[in-house]
């Protein structure tokens, strides 16, 4: 993602200020004792001057005490005392620094005095001056001009040579110096501006890094470092404290990412956490975590209000998203973990809340689901799973099942091989279990290799029966997507001297519309030299026969849940499918056909072909042959012929 943290965000602006404002108080808490320590210098200076040099103007008893030395002393109780006590007690505060800035001007007009003008006013007016610029404080250079204005005016009109030691040819020369510290001040004011804005560009960048370093740069959320942090902030304050953690993972996100690629994609999740920051409460911590994934920890909630919470997150995403004129709907599933029954560290509590996510998902989705005991033992047969899936085709736990397509006729066209994996613990597995898992590792590469030659080579053993019986087989998204399938599908035909025609390749709509270029590609490689495809799962995806018209296939496969759903419906969707289908050349093939009354509601719509335990169960290769002839013989005494019990 390119996305960066927006700079004029009001998360960026306010760190800023408060980067700004504690810079700021650290440097003037640091030129109040600067300038406390210059005070005490010039105090001393003062005395030690006015000491020894100063003119012994007095008579009598105290002839031999100096004016001078005596303003000098008492000047220190008088204002630079008090000046200094409070630059080092209160040292950073804006009241403190306008009296350190009013005693040094004094100093520097006691000091002219003392010297009788041999040190001019001016020189040390703009020391001064230069000194206070250190506060980066506008406001103080106005407030020490002051004192000089007032001090110069005065001694315009009543001791005028006092301005420089010395009479002057004309008394209103004292104007001319208040122009040079109008002078120095405008200069000083420059570079007090550009001081105070190099300042807040480190203090926004500084509010950037922090915004990298703790928040997702896409959706503004906090991320894993910001939430680990404030989870060790709650457990060491609170640790006896309930505590719940939500795993939240978008449902179908993907699909939508690519379908409409990745800018929507983008838009969708800073909508999504939108609605899911409404959604929490205001002491909640919402986090990023992944690409489709969302933690919250909540830092004071027991089992009732975490279910509550997780009801309120799923309904935040129940209404669509209106993205670049895209329609979109989406739902999340949540895992739930507890603190401190479910862990009492937040990787622990991140485990048992992504188990119990896991768990929902099998369960159908768009669910919260609290964690349990069995989402542990889930997860480790799952990890047991995946490490013996990389073993098993070597060890020949895997076969082929084979369920026979009924054409309307009531004849075998062919059969599906259905992958069935004997695993030396857990048994006999179900593809449904284990093939997400192969597909997530990779190993269903070698895996769906190995099915595809496999089907080949058995259907061409059947070859020599009365009618040409195909082979269907389930391509995985993954392999589908690899740049040699077409050529791996060539190679294995070759191998088998299996005619392409009987090699019919099933793909669900989702696989098709991820890459539709590629698809196409691989399509039509694979069409041209005889192979038919088939659009799988057909009423659970998008369920567009618009796709069609862009991606060449021979048929479509009508989901056993869209059927179901549909069946005896007085208006079936089924019917206006099946017209559409035909219209384009496409055959229809209906799945999970259970009863006599489904096929011939089925029949009736004139779909080509019928699968499911009306007719057989999946059986090994070793039956088809025997289901064949049992099919035969019977052929002739039923009608009509969806009448044949399962062989297996």
């Amino acid at each position: 993602m390119t996305a960066t943290v927006p700079r004029d965000s009001t998360a960026v602006q306010n760190r800023a200020f408060a980067y700004f404002q504690s810079a700021a108080m650290q440097q003037n808490a640091s030129v109040d004792r600067m300038m406390a320590w210059l005070l005490g210098f010039e105090w001393a200076g003062m005395i030690i001057f006015a000491a020894f040099s100063g003119p012994y103007t007095w008579t009598g008893g105290l002839r031999n005490w100096n004016p001078h030395f005596l303003a000098a002393v008492l000047a220190g109780p008088a204002f630079i005392l008090p000046s200094i006590a409070l630059a080092l007690l209160y040292s950073g505060r804006q009241f403190t620094r306008h009296v350190v800035a009013v005693a040094q001007m004094l100093v520097s007009v006691v000091l002219i005095g003392l010297t009788n003008g041999r040190i001019e006013t001016h020189f040390h007016v703009f020391g001064s001056l230069a000194f206070l610029s250190f506060y980066r404080d506008w406001r103080v250079v106005v407030t020490a001009s002051a004192v000089a204005a007032i001090d110069h005016v005065a001694r315009g009109i009543w001791l005028p040579f006092s301005v420089y030691g010395v009479a002057m040819v004309n008394p209103y020369r004292w104007l001319e110096h208040i122009w040079w510290v109008v002078f120095e001040d405008f200069f000083l004011f420059l570079a007090i501006g550009k001081g105070v804005a190099e300042s807040n560009e480190i203090a926004r960048g500084k509010s950037l890094l922090y915004e990298g370093a703790y928040h997702d740069v896409l959706t503004g959320l906090a991320n894993r470092r910001f939430l680990s942090e404030q989870f060790e902030s709650y457990a060491a304050s609170e640790p006896a404290a309930s505590k719940a953690l939500f795993f939240i993972d978008l449902d179908r996100f993907k699909q939508a990412n690519d379908l409409h690629g990745h800018t929507v994609g983008d838009k969708l999740l800073v909508e999504v956490a939108a609605r899911l920051m409404a959604s929490v409460p205001s002491d909640a911590v919402l986090a990023r975590i992944g690409g489709d994934e969302f933690n919250v920890l909540l830092p004071h909630s027991m089992e009732k209000d975490a279910s509550e919470t997780g009801s309120r997150l799923l309904q935040s995403l129940a209404a669509p998203f209106f993205i670049d004129g895209h329609d979109l709907l989406l739902s999340a599933t949540v895992g739930i973990a507890l603190y401190p029954e479910h862990g009492t560290t937040l990787i622990s509590l991140q485990e048992r809340a992504d188990q119990a996510m896991y768990a929902a998902k099998a369960n159908g989705r768009n669910q919260v689901a609290l964690y349990r005991l069995e989402d542990t033992l889930r997860k480790s047969r799952v990890e047991d799973i995946s490490r013996d899936l990389f073993q098993a085709q070597a060890n020949g736990e895997f076969h082929l099942n084979y369920q026979p397509l009924i054409d309307n006729k009531g004849q075998v066209s062919g059969f599906e091989a259905l992958l069935r994996w004997d695993h030396p613990e857990h048994g006999l597995m179900s593809p449904a279990e284990f093939i997400p898992i192969a597909e997530r590792s990779g190993v269903i590469i070698p895996i769906g290799e190995w099915v595809l030659a496999e089907a080949c080579r058995q259907c061409g053993l059947w070859q020599n029966q009365p009618n040409r019986l195909g082979v269907s087989v389930n391509v995985s998204a993954v392999q589908f997507e690899q740049a040699s399938f077409p050529l791996v599908v060539r190679s294995i035909l070759s191998q088998t001297e299996l005619n392409p025609s009987l090699l019919t390749l099933e793909l669900t709509e989702s696989v098709l519309i991820r890459d539709v270029a590629k698809a196409r590609s691989h399509l039509d490689n694979l069409r041209s030299i005889g192979v038919t495809v088939s659009l799988d799962d057909f009423g659970t995806g998008y369920s567009s026969l618009s796709y069609l018209s862009e991606l060449p296939a021979d048929s479509i496969k009508l989901d056993r849940s869209f059927v179901q759903r549909e069946f005896r419906k007085p208006s079936s969707v089924v019917e206006s499918i099946v017209e559409m289908a035909h219209r384009i050349g496409l055959r229809v093939i209906a799945e999970g056909v259970e009863s006599q009354e489904e096929a011939d509601w089925l029949l009736r719509l004139k779909c080509d072909e019928l699968q499911g335990y009306k007719f057989s169960r999946p059986i090994p290769a070793v039956l088809v042959l025997q289901y064949l002839a049992t099919r035969l013989a019977a052929a002739s005494a039923l009608e009509p012929q969806f009448e044949l019990e399962n062989v297996a």
